[in-house]
């Protein structure tokens, strides 16, 4: 276990944890959309990274008594200013670290004070399948898009700087 319960998203230690750890020891939040989402989103739109991003789905589909829970963390693409710049976004990839400028109030490294909302949506229901097949998979990773679609567009209203937002999955 990494620092502030932080571990590595790789199929293989993903699939350990959840087998061996039951109830809510066993939870863990991935940041599906990960270090390319960072650099998508702007102040008018929020971007999700997960059109290609379906192995959290098959994990689920494959290791019994997973379910997956969409979230959204409204709040989080506001409350600092993230230089974009394709430079920074490619080094990034490249080295599998992120390197960004941001900035928030008085423009120092510390977050604005805005209104920070997180929902989190139904579970989807996730049978034990062994070997999924590929139509499995995307009927459940829809499900999933779906869900965080209703969420999105439920809840916007209720934080500030989302009211004019829309979602676009990538």
């Amino acid at each position: 276990m990494g620092i502030f319960g932080l571990i590595d998203a790789s199929k293989s230690n993903l699939k350990r944890h959840l087998t061996r750890n039951k109830g809510i020891h066993g939870s863990v939040v991935i940041y599906i959309g990960g270090m390319a989402e960072l650099f998508l989103s702007s102040r008018d739109e929020e971007r999700l990274y997960l059109k290609k991003r379906k192995g959290f789905i098959k994990l689920g589909l494959t290791t019994p008594g997973v379910d997956v829970i969409p979230i959204y963390l409204f709040g989080n693409t506001s409350v600092l200013t993230v230089l974009t710049h394709g430079f920074l976004a490619n080094i990034s990839r490249k080295l599998k670290i992120s390197l960004t400028l941001f900035w928030g109030k008085w423009g120092l490294p510390i977050p604005r004070d805005e209104k920070l909302l997180y929902v989190s949506g139904q579970p989807l229901g996730l049978p034990d399948i062994p070997n999924p097949t590929q139509e499995d998979i995307d009927k459940w990773h829809d499900k999933y898009c779906q869900e965080v679609t209703r969420i999105f567009n439920t809840y916007k209203e209720r934080v500030p700087m989302y009211k004019h937002k829309t979602l676009v999955i990538v």
